[in-house]
């Protein structure tokens, strides 16, 4: 892309396809004020691709379509300090470039150099520093979004509502309050001090103003009920409900606490209910995320033919990137309340509860633009806008969202108890074979060794700890059932990340964090590649509703290797467990459940 300057204005082009957009207003005073100088100076511009097609497809006036872009300036260096100074003179400020045209010298007027770092700047450190960047940027979003959160307060002002009387579980606490968050927020009447348009007085007239947006409304303001996002963090290990993937632990979760009261549909696999008016007579429907996707490629959808009563999408974050079929899909379902539950609404840019607030169709913000406008750019130029931009973002979340910390389950002190377990005869027998043969390949078969696994003595350890658990109900180690094992090493990794680890998808490269995000990425055992969900969808054929179950990025490969990995393993081989055993570990660990199984709490 490119920048030309016509006799009013500076505007961005593709080449010779047309202008894409106008600079803003500061910049282009900046890129005015050197243009005067007539400076040989040539321009490049960048800007992400997807990005632009999402600002394109979601805003319907012209100026809401605001896209960040990165330009380059090149020229003689001898002009380097000049263009510099105009560009201070106008409060613009160069920052270190993402791409550098090849054979060019990286420059930069406002860096401060030291007398050891004269030479052109390196592309290594470059990337170092942009890394540097990237990662403060990253952790300063952390930061924010989690003051704001502890400074949310609705949940003070929330009254205890008892559950209908047909469930056989007692409600807790949090649980009651968030039953009457969902009541206002369904049915009102919300709290002043949460509605988003407040009575207000302009040119002498009452009026409504918007709480984010500071717009005027001078007749009867949008409805602000309909629904909202839940997004408790101690909803991450909660039973999936609504649009979720875990269907057969729904409908036993279900089955406990109705006393089969409501009329259930599990709309997903090849033998779904195919009936209009069955769908229509059930209490509630529950389905997939992909399942959906298939069928409106298909335009063959039961769902969408349904003006549904509420929409409640489980692991909502999913649907985050609005240039996705996942999102589509479900925006495009009629509904009259529409519900997000997730433990976490933003995982990489506020942008992520952007796409869920348009999802919730909450007027302005059912428009991406708008939330972009008002809070993410906003938020993203730092210094004095971004605290306007935070303290826009708090009043929009304590009228739309619901978040409370673990700490409201108020859980006992965990206390532990070091039991020391001796392993049975044929336990410990195979415990020693285990680790002589691994040990072995370590000292003797390096290569063959490093071939399966990178994981070395981790490794080792693991398959030891494998044994001390399950002990001979787990099949004695061998490397021709290798894979069997990929699934152990991988949540042992998982687990010595701790909770604050992350994923990046193999793919888009889209960093994700490990844990309380539900089913929003995949890991494939063959290759160890991760893919976040979009990048999944992508993959599937067309009219599809059945995750891949190899990865896409190498199923070539492994379709060449299938014929001969069938052919050397036996049924009896790829078993896990052995049919018997015995484990001295989990008959100490039952002991003791039997022991207080009648004085504790589920």
């Amino acid at each position: 892309m490119g920048l030309i300057k016509t006799e009013t204005q500076f505007l961005i082009t593709f080449g010779a396809e047309g202008v894409l957009g106008e600079v803003n207003v500061s910049l282009e005073a900046a890129l005015k004020s050197v243009a005067e100088q007539q400076y040989l100076l040539e321009y490049e511009v960048f800007a992400p691709v997807r990005a632009i097609r999402e600002t394109i497809s979601q805003t319907a006036k012209e100026k809401d379509a605001i896209v960040r872009v990165q330009i380059n300036i090149y020229g003689p260096r001898n002009v380097a300090q000049a263009v510099g100074r105009e560009l201070s003179q106008q409060k613009v400020y160069l920052q270190h470039p993402d791409h550098i045209r090849a054979g060019s010298d990286y420059d930069n007027p406002h860096v401060l150099k030291l007398s050891e770092s004269q030479l052109p700047f390196s592309t290594n450190t470059m990337v170092a520093e942009e890394r540097v960047v990237e990662a403060a940027a990253e952790e300063t979003l952390k930061s924010t979004v989690k003051d704001v959160y502890a400074s949310l307060t609705r949940d003070k002002t929330l009254q205890s509502l008892e559950g209908d009387e047909r469930l056989k579980t007692s409600l807790l606490p949090h649980q009651k309050t968030a039953l009457d968050f969902m009541t206002q927020r369904e049915n009102g009447p919300i709290q002043e001090a949460y509605r988003l348009w407040r009575p207000a007085e302009s040119e002498g007239q009452l009026c409504h103003r918007h709480a984010v947006t500071n717009s005027i409304c001078r007749m009867e303001p949008p409805e602000e009920t309909g629904g909202g996002i839940l997004a408790d963090e101690v909803c991450k290990s909660k039973v999936n409900i609504g649009l979720g993937y875990d269907i057969l632990m729904i409908i036993r979760h279900f089955a406990d606490t109705t006393l089969n009261a409501l009329r259930m549909i599990k709309y997903h696999g090849e033998n779904r209910e195919r009936s209009l008016a069955m769908l229509c007579d059930a209490d509630m429907v529950i389905t997939t995320y992909h399942t959906l996707a298939a069928e409106m490629s298909n335009d063959k959808s039961l769902v969408s033919d349904i003006e549904w009563y509420r929409l409640v999408l489980d692991e909502a974050h999913i649907i985050r990137r609005q240039s996705t079929g996942l999102y589509r899909t479900v925006a495009n379902i009629v509904a009259r309340s529409r519900w997000c539950l997730t433990g976490t609404p933003i995982q990489n840019r506020l942008e992520d509860i952007g796409s869920l607030l348009a999802f919730l169709r909450i007027e302005p913000f059912h428009s991406l633009s708008t939330f972009r406008k008002y809070i993410a750019l906003p938020f993203e130029e730092g210094t004095r806008r971004r605290k306007v931009a935070v303290e826009r973002f708090t009043r929009l979340l304590d009228s739309l969202c619901l978040r409370r910390t673990k700490d409201l389950l108020q859980l006992p002190e965990q206390h532990g108890i070091c039991r020391s377990i001796k392993l049975s005869v044929n336990e410990r027998k195979q415990y020693d074979q285990t680790k002589k043969t691994m040990v072995r390949a370590i000292k003797h078969q390096h290569g063959v060794f490093d071939q399966k696994s990178t994981l070395g003595l981790f490794q080792v350890q693991l398959q030891l700890r494998i044994i001390c658990n399950h002990g001979t109900w787990q099949q004695s180690f061998s490397w021709n059932r290798r894979k069997l094992h990929l699934l152990d090493e991988r949540e042992a990794m998982e687990a010595s990340f701790g909770r604050e680890g992350e994923k990046t998808c193999s793919a888009c490269r889209q960093t994700m964090p490990l844990f309380g995000t539900g089913t929003s990425f995949q890991q494939y055992q063959e290759c160890r590649h991760v893919l976040c969900s979009e990048c999944v969808e992508e993959s599937m054929p067309q009219g599809e509703d059945v995750r891949p179950t190899h990865c896409p990025l190498c199923s070539s490969l492994w379709h060449a290797s299938t014929s001969h990995n069938r052919a050397k393993h036996t049924s009896q081989e790829d078993m896990y467990f052995r049919s018997s055993g015995f484990s001295s570990k989990m008959e100490a660990l039952m002991a003791d459940v039997m022991q207080d199984v009648w004085t504790t709490k589920r």
